[in-house]
């Protein structure tokens, strides 16, 4: 049978570049959702099927990265179109606090470039909901300080540790939820309620929703009567593992529904939707190491440098112009969210990012996909870093020195042992000492993460 995707695609494509409003961005992210954690990423026991779906009429990457295998630095490279080698936040800092000032994280500075600030330049409405974690309220590092229209959320990440936290912000109003324990104290239904408000709002375009998630991290919560937990009650599983499931199968429904909108709006054809995670599968909250094989195929989880740490899903919707079905290993990472999104609003890409669009992959202009030559990753508390070049990665799980002949350093070939079973270190010295090289030299000063020093007190 005749495929006439391409060609429509084709044809989108010159439309959108001739059209006056540009497409719309979605950016869904989860917290803390691993690789496996999806059923079009081999789970089987989890019930995802909007996102499954989702992936079924869009594009599934199998080789994508977060920014690190923690919360606030990969926020940070994912917002400012940096590497944790360069950007501003390397770990996560926490601030205390005062009588005049809210708690926080490390703010990102002022003349940071964010990618909501980039996208204004072309008059796009922007809202961050959900979590923020780069700046406490009032904060040179606020979202609203950062190029972003609309916050409704948690600002500090250790508050967003609750999915009942009696209150969220709306701009710099706190905003009264209900008792803990109860469906109108429920964080998450909130933030939908935001998003899909945002979303009607403002479907004349463009517009660019950063939707940052919390399912399905750390305290594992959720309401007794809601349908996607009560499923799985009659499954032979610790009960913390039945609300984990439920979590899940409760942020697909809502994908699904944010998808749903946009049809029903008629703007789904000018909206791309991206779904990912800030990094790999996580264990706080009692959660089980590996009981729903939460990594998939890949060694490690959260705070590890291994692939199960530092790679997730990433799964991009957009009818008419990504072909349904198409699965790419193209090497992507939260930092080219920047250049993407400059690449579709037709805005030029500022100079000293470490990002390259993937525009051209969701259009099918393979052709003209550039490719990074190499991907670094680097965490603070503990500290560790990796890079990955082709098939071939170096990990450093302990660091303490950015001279790499310090620590022992690890070498695996991804192409014959993706678990990372095997070091190949001893074997292959010329390409350790490469991939040395580039641990090396995509490491930049910065006062406030020093490989080698501790954590330090958190302070105001």
């Amino acid at each position: 049978m005749l495929r006439l995707f391409p060609f429509l695609a084709l044809i989108a494509s010159s439309a959108l570049c001739a059209s006056s409003t540009p497409p719309n961005i979605i950016f869904i992210m989860a917290d803390d959702l691993g690789y496996g954690q999806l059923g079009a990423y081999g789970q089987s026991e989890i019930k995802t099927p909007r996102i499954d779906k989702m992936a079924e009429e869009g594009l599934l990457l199998t080789d994508y990265y977060a920014g690190t295998s923690v919360c606030a630095p990969s926020r940070c490279a994912l917002m400012t179109g940096k590497h944790v080698g360069h950007c501003y936040i390397r770990g996560n800092y926490e601030i205390k606090a005062t009588e005049t000032t809210e708690s926080g994280q490390l703010p990102i500075p002022d003349e940071t470039i964010t990618v909501a600030e980039k996208l204004k330049e072309a008059n796009y409405t922007t809202a961050c909901i959900g979590k923020w974690g780069l700046g406490y309220p009032f904060s040179e590092g606020d979202p609203l300080n950062q190029g972003f229209d609309y916050f409704y959320g948690y600002n500090c990440q250790r508050h967003a540790h609750s999915y009942y936290p009696q209150w969220l912000w709306e701009n710099h109003e706190k905003v009264t939820l209900g008792p803990r324990h109860t469906v109108e104290g429920y964080s998450h239904y909130r933030l939908t309620t935001q998003a899909r408000k945002f979303i009607l709002n403002n479907q004349a375009g463009p517009f660019f929703l950063y939707l940052a998630y919390t399912i399905p991290h750390s305290h594992i919560q959720i309401p007794q009567s809601d349908p996607n937990y009560t499923q799985y009650l009659s499954k032979d599983w610790p009960s913390v593992q039945q609300r984990l499931a439920g979590m899940i199968s409760l942020l697909d429904q809502d994908v699904g529904g944010i998808l749903d909108l946009l049809k029903d709006l008629s703007i789904e054809d000018n909206t791309l939707v991206i779904f990912t995670s800030d990094n790999g599968a996580a264990t706080a909250g009692g959660v089980m190491r590996d009981f729903f094989n939460d990594s998939g195929p890949l060694r490690g989880i959260k705070r590890d440098m291994y692939e199960g740490g530092t790679r997730v899903p990433f799964i991009a919707h957009w009818p008419g112009v990504i072909e349904p079905g198409r699965r790419s290993d193209h090497i992507g990472a939260h930092w080219d969210l920047m250049a993407t999104a400059c690449d579709m609003a037709g805005i030029e890409l500022h100079d000293a990012t470490d990002s390259i669009s993937y525009l051209p992959l969701l259009r099918g202009n393979l052709k003209k996909q550039k490719a990074h030559d190499a991907v670094y990753f680097e965490l603070h508390w503990p500290t560790k870093r990796a890079v990955r070049q082709g098939n071939w990665v170096a990990v450093q799980e302990n660091v303490s020195s950015v001279n790499p002949d310090v620590n022992q350093v690890e070498l695996f070939n991804l192409n014959e042992d993706l678990a990372q079973e095997n070091d190949l270190a001893g074997k292959y010295p010329e390409q350790l000492a490469l991939l040395k090289n580039i641990l090396e030299a995509s490491h930049t000063p910065n006062q406030h993460f020093v490989f080698g020093q501790g954590r330090p007190n958190k302070r105001q």
